[in-house]
């Protein structure tokens, strides 16, 4: 398992928390996805034999977030 934290400047409410959190939980081989917007930050656990950064950086993205 590895751990990834991501910044977004983006994150306004916890509407955008709900969101983010559905939207990477369905991603194969996350795991656990922890959403701020207090300090906008979304950490994410996930198994690096299924899935890889790019493809939790796509989700977000696709979900209208730009994790820096």
């Amino acid at each position: 398992m590895r751990t990834t934290t991501y910044t977004i400047d983006d994150i306004h409410c916890g509407g955008c928390e709900r969101m983010i959190r559905t939207l990477v939980g369905e991603v194969a081989g996350v795991q656990q996805v922890e959403p701020d917007h207090r300090i906008n930050q979304v950490v994410v656990t996930y198994d690096e034999t299924r899935v890889d950064d790019a493809a939790i950086r796509e989700s977000l993205a696709n979900a209208g977030f730009r994790p820096t």
